[in-house]
């Protein structure tokens, strides 16, 4: 019988262009076990070589110091690459502030690789948020010699992932965006509605009036021509046919003729008209609105003073820093003057000293 040949499969741990982790796992963060050697700062790299130089540096220098490596877990996720110790068992610590070496964010790291000497060794330069210095941290992984690798490839591709949430968040935004702003039409809208003036159209032996009340008190079906008495309509939709909608409570209130007119409850083709007797909420949307200008015009002039304030001490640093420059060069004067007249006085006397001599 032949036998069943065992075929050797192409490891994908090597292929860059094959991702290592789902996406949805950086949400959550992906554990891996090292060992920490230690911290240096380093100047900005120009160039992969200086990179590696610094990452054997750091790891001569705390070998020759004798610091032992400490045992840790690195969690890269979209948050960043957080470095925590790993306690034993016995020793369990619920506070991870404590536990915390340090969590550099994504966009903050510069630099990620691994030693081609030493497959086992990997690094990554960060800049830190403070004092903008860049600092190289070097680790050891504690398994295969391709752990490394995993980690500096899995590093790499939280960077693609970050980008491609932000990519999507951006595209989101401007929808976003645009539904917010139908809404705050649809609420303008209503509340233009709501003062609308509504008037009973020709035909009528009496003017009738129509104001809002309780559209279960009276029912506008039942309106004789020939009476005149009030009416009480919410509904407007429901007497689309007998009632005819006017601009908005605020176009009138911009022309003088139809204010006086509608302030004697006539319209300006002579019909009876009614107002809401409530204060329109435009006026209160208007009011918020200058309430916030205020409050953004205090912030400005806030933020305008503290920048004088700065600049002030700014202005007093600089002039009493120049103060001490010129007290400096007053005493460098002074003792140059005491230094010509001790090489005066030495010039006279050596001269004397000849005199002598001869």
């Amino acid at each position: 019988m032949s036998r069943r040949k065992d075929y050797n499969l192409v490891d994908d741990s090597y292929d860059t262009r094959v991702p290592l982790h789902n996406e949805e796992a950086f949400h959550h963060g992906i554990n891996f076990k090292a060992k920490y050697i230690g911290t240096l700062d380093v100047p900005r790299p120009t160039g992969r070589m200086e990179i590696v130089v610094a990452m054997r540096r750091i790891r001569y220098e705390f070998k020759v110091k004798r610091i032992k490596k400490r045992k840790v877990n690195v969690v890269v996720s979209v948050d960043g690459v957080k470095v925590i110790l790993r306690t034993k068992k016995k020793e369990l610590m619920w506070d991870e502030r404590k536990l915390l070496l340090m969590h550099d964010p994504v966009y903050r790291i510069f630099y990620v690789s691994h030693d081609s000497h030493d497959l086992k060794i990997w690094s990554y330069i960060a800049r830190d948020g403070s004092s903008n210095v860049f600092r190289c941290n070097v680790f050891k992984s504690t398994k295969k010699k391709s752990q490394a690798m995993r980690i500096v490839r899995t590093i790499g591709q939280a960077f693609e992932v970050c980008h491609k949430f932000n990519t999507a968040q951006n595209a989101i935004a401007p929808t976003g965006k645009k539904a917010t702003e139908t809404e705050q039409q649809k609420i303008d809208n209503k509340v233009r509605n709501k003062h609308d003036i509504c008037l009973i159209p020709d035909g009528k032996s009496k003017k009738d009036e129509v104001e809002e009340t309780d559209i279960d008190a009276v029912d506008i079906t039942e309106l004789e021509p020939n009476v005149g008495h009030r009416t009480g309509v919410t509904d407007l939709d429901s007497v689309q046919s007998k009632v005819i909608s006017f601009p908005p409570y605020e176009s009138f209130q911009s022309t003088p003729a139809v204010t006086r007119a509608t302030a004697n409850g006539l319209s300006p083709s002579g019909k009876i008209s009614a107002i809401t007797g409530d204060a329109p909420l435009s006026l209160h949307h208007q009011m918020q609105l200058m309430q916030q200008q205020v409050l953004q015009a205090e912030q400005q002039t806030q933020v305008a003073v503290s920048q004088v304030q700065l600049l002030k001490d700014q202005l007093s640093a600089e002039t009493t820093a120049r103060v001490e420059a010129q007290a400096r060069n007053h005493q460098l004067l002074l003792q140059n003057r005491e230094l010509i007249t001790q090489m005066s006085e030495l010039v006279s006397h050596i001269s004397e000293m000849e005199k002598r001599i001869s």
